[in-house]
């Protein structure tokens, strides 16, 4: 008679995270099985006590997770914390609590609103202690364990990108892929880019229809509006991967990332990068939303 192993002990519950930019290498995340939504399309069905009373101009990713949370999406989650400094955020968390509190949202996991101050500083930095204090107490039954490092596979498959190694449709793909599932960004060989040299600013995309599509017109080797994107000055970026052609867009109601378009196409000028406005770009796009060539 042989022994029977014990079972392999279950999948900890995930911790869902909404916001762009959200930190998920931050000590206080430090060994939980993180789940990015932010970025998941969800749609209303015809029997969605939510849907009419979502205002049209309300961001598409905060509609959509309003809408993953009345279809349950996250309900195997064991807490879902909210970036605040996420574009949106602060409506999604405040939509949330309010649609929960009338009953028009299914009871689910609790929901944690997230901070940090922003500049350097003693009171910025006890801010920010305090945040993650409280952050940590909320997830203190959360098991943890051993998770490993993003940051090298994350820094491999943008060099890739930024050589045209591998095109940018499937790292935009790729980087998506790992903040939802929670795995490590996939760094193995993919699709080659050529043409000349596009950097994508502007507002976050869910979808990669743009993407297909700018590799009919060049390649991508600087995404700037996707998840993990490189940070540092803009005029650095471009010079460092000798950008030809900077692409924005923002989606049509965009409140945020439009004031932002002066101060880039004027670092653009300076360099003499040329500069193409897409004008306002559905945040799921596909090609019929999209002109045939680069203005």
């Amino acid at each position: 008679m042989t022994d029977t192993p014990d079972p392999a002990p279950p999948d900890p519950a995930p911790v869902v995270i909404f916001g762009h930019g959200a930190p998920l290498d931050a000590p206080v995340l430090t060994g939980l099985s993180l789940r990015d939504v932010t970025r998941r399309f969800h749609d209303g069905d015809a029997e969605s006590r939510i849907a009419p009373l979502l205002e049209p101009f309300l961001d598409p990713f905060v509609r959509a997770f309003l809408l993953g949370l009345e279809a349950r999406a996250f309900d195997a989650a064991a807490a879902i914390v909210v970036w605040r400094q996420g574009a949106g955020a602060l409506h999604a968390y405040r939509y949330a609590c309010e649609l929960r509190r009338l009953g028009l949202l299914p009871d689910g996991p609790e929901l944690h609103l997230w901070n940090r101050a922003g500049p350097a500083g003693a009171a910025a930095a006890a801010f920010d202690a305090a945040e993650d204090a409280r952050l940590a107490l909320a997830l203190a039954g959360v098991p943890r364990g051993t998770v490993p490092d993003r940051a090298p596979a994350v820094a491999a498959l943008d060099a890739a990108q930024s050589t045209g190694a591998i095109s940018g449709t499937v790292a935009f793909e790729r980087r998506l892929r790992a903040r939802l599932t929670g795995g490590m960004v996939e760094t193995g060989p993919g699709p080659a880019a050529t043409g000349p040299r596009l950097a994508l600013a502007g507002a976050p995309l869910g979808g990669s229809g743009l993407h297909t599509w700018l590799e009919t017109q060049g390649r991508l080797v600087l995404d700037l509006q996707g998840p993990d994107a490189p940070t540092g000055a803009l005029g650095v970026l471009l010079d460092g991967r000798r950008v030809e052609r900077l692409v924005w867009q923002v989606d049509p109601h965009d409140d945020l990332h439009g004031w932002h378009k002066p101060q880039v196409r004027a670092i653009c000028a300076e360099r003499g990068v040329l500069f193409s406005d897409l004008g306002f770009v559905p945040t799921w796009p596909d090609v019929g939303d999209l002109p045939e060539v680069l203005p």
